[in-house]
């Protein structure tokens, strides 16, 4: 999630996924780069952070570590 800065893979492909969307998706999520964390660097607005733990809101915040987001992972 943004942490490799190189790549590990020769050529990064979803064989498994033919939709393009899907595997833009799935390239933004894996490179930490989404509207919802990166809206602030496009419109100058302030960062935005999570409203339960109070840090800066990221693709690995979400998905991972809130606390407050463990019922929604678990579903």
């Amino acid at each position: 999630m943004g942490e490799i800065t190189t790549s590990t893979l020769p050529l990064w492909t979803y064989t498994h996924v033919r939709d393009r969307r899907a595997q833009t998706l799935l390239a933004r999520l894996r490179i930490g780069h989404t509207y919802l964390t990166q809206r602030y660097l496009l419109t100058r607005v302030p960062q935005p952070y999570c409203d339960d733990c109070l840090v800066p809101l990221t693709v690995r915040h979400l998905l991972v570590e809130c606390p407050g987001l463990t019922d929604l992972r678990h579903r």
